[in-house]
């Protein structure tokens, strides 16, 4: 056998070894695509047959356990629990000795990616791969499952800064602006003083997080972050403010105890306000929150077209005295409401109410120069002055006249409830019908008017004769008793029911003859 055939039939077997060695691995991987494809088409049926909609046993949404619930079942059990976390109390440490406490719910507590955890615990074990789904429903069926998937909370930040801000002033030495002040020697400038303030931006970071750190449902403590400051208004910054541009006073003495202290705290916070040119202010951001711990209580104030006992009640004259004296300053006025019913401190048109963020008096300095505005109590006297340069002319004066025309008379009587004790019954203001106000302002020059405008108008509810009722008792059972009197707004009915309490049941003839008690 020649060489050159040795080699051919070399050739030919080593192809034909190939072809078999091709054939067997084809054979193989079909033999492998067709298992792979049926174990898939098994485990596919398997994954199908226990997608009913349920969430797999095991998984939880931050602290709330969500197995076996479709979506809506979830999303009310996690909106649920982040309710209740509302009530959890967080202390927030100032010091070694100084810490207050707020609930989650006064911080605003919110979780803004609910619904997105909620539709990840619906989907998960039913995406992914075939096995992998797989092991995770066996593993959530032997109930050896647990799958935690994160809730991010958070805090609304003017809630937070709200209440942070109320809660810390109170344990810490604050700056203390510079002040005008009228001493035995004239008007007078205090020096600052430099004191702690509380960084909210960075105590709400430290609450939230707290919040997603691992936290789990239960109260807690949480650093508040304080810092040394310089006060913001300087003796430099009030050295030329010496001239009165507007004042105004109201009295208020005669007021109820929760008034008295409402028109003060108020008048407090309104203090001491120094704005430059430009600058705007609200009078409502400057005086809440309207709440106990910020120096309010509750007392009378107007809802709609009667009066009702609120926090705060009372605060409308302290707005509505420092809108006189910001006429009289001239400062733009950039909001300013009526009250629904007219109020005995000033007259038509002059009022200011305010309705926690909802009616508000807002004023900005128009002037060259920075003002300030200065708040006096005495004597029962609430007086706002405005201060600064004055550049007008000493022969201008300003009047601001009150113009209204009044439709019919008004019928009947109104009760509303006093903070007086039972047994109080008397007049509080008459009957005065629907009024339609507004106000003039006028210049006059070296005697001469020179301009007549109107700067606002204002309508007002007609009201009946309104009769104060006194509530107050040790009993509170005998409290309700008057309040439920006065909703009928029946006077009969208030005056049994008055002297019932206060004599006992009397004794009275029906129609028959017979006395009956």
């Amino acid at each position: 056998m020649t060489t050159k055939r040795r080699k051919r039939r070399r050739r030919r077997s080593s192809r034909q070894e190939t072809l078999r060695d091709l054939c067997l691995l084809g054979f193989v991987l079909v033999c492998a695509v067709v298992l792979y494809a049926g174990s898939q088409s098994v485990l596919r049926s398997y994954v199908k047959k226990h997608d009913d909609g349920r969430i797999l046993s095991g998984v939880f949404v931050g602290n709330t356990d969500v197995s076996g619930m479709n979506r809506k079942e979830a999303l009310e059990a996690v909106q649920k629990d982040v309710t209740d976390c509302g009530a959890v109390m967080v202390t927030l440490e100032i010091s070694e000795e100084k810490e207050f406490e707020a609930s989650l719910n006064e911080l605003g507590l919110s979780s803004p990616g609910l619904k997105d955890a909620v539709e990840e615990a619906v989907e998960y074990g039913k995406t992914g791969t075939m096995s992998q789904s797989y092991k995770l429903i066996k593993k959530a069926q032997k109930k050896k499952l647990e799958h935690r998937i994160p809730l991010e909370y958070k805090v609304e930040e003017r809630a937070a800064a709200r209440v942070l801000s109320s809660r810390s002033q109170v344990m810490l030495d604050t700056p203390v602006n510079a002040a005008i002040v009228q001493g035995p020697e004239g008007i007078q400038v205090t020096e600052p003083k430099e004191g702690e303030v509380l960084n909210t931006e960075q105590t709400i970071q430290n609450l939230n997080r707290f919040l997603n750190e691992g936290w789990n449902g239960k109260p807690g403590n949480v650093q508040a972050v304080i810092e040394k400051k310089d006060a913001p208004v300087t003796a430099e910054d009030l050295a030329e403010l010496t001239d009165i541009l507007g004042s105004c006073t109201t009295y208020y003495g005669d007021s109820g105890e929760g008034r008295l202290k409402n028109v003060e705290s108020g008048a407090n916070h309104l203090n001491g306000i120094f704005l430059r040119p430009g600058e705007e202010q609200s009078a409502n951001e400057a005086m809440e929150p309207y709440t106990i711990e910020n120096g309010y209580a509750e007392a009378d104030s107007y809802e709609s077209n009667t009066v009702v006992q609120t926090m705060g009640g009372g605060i409308c004259q302290v707005s509505s005295t420092l809108y006189n004296a910001l006429l009289f300053a001239e400062l733009e006025i950039v909001e300013r409401y009526p009250h629904s019913m007219l109020v005995s401190y000033v007259e038509a048109s002059k009022d200011a109410a305010i309705a926690d963020d909802l009616l508000d008096l807002v004023f900005k300095n128009n002037l060259d120069y920075p003002i300030y505005i200065q708040a006096v109590l005495a004597d029962g006297n609430l007086t706002f002055n405005i201060y600064g340069k004055e550049t007008r002319s000493p022969d201008r004066t300003l009047t601001f006249i009150s113009e209204s025309r009044e439709s019919e008379d008004t019928e009947g009587k109104r009760f509303v409830a006093t903070e007086n004790y039972i047994g109080y019954l008397a007049i509080q203001s008459y009957a005065h019908p629907e009024i339609t106000a507004q106000l003039w302002k006028v210049v006059t020059e070296n005697g001469q008017e020179v301009s007549r405008d109107v700067i606002n108008y204002s309508q007002y509810m007609a009201v009946p004769e309104t009769y104060g009722v006194g509530v107050l008792s040790d009993d509170p059972a005998d409290t309700d008793k008057m309040n439920n009197a006065i909703m009928t707004q029946d006077e009969e009915t208030i005056q049994n029911t008055m002297n019932e309490i206060l004599y006992g049941p009397a004794d009275y003839t029906d129609d028959t003859g017979n006395t009956q008690q």
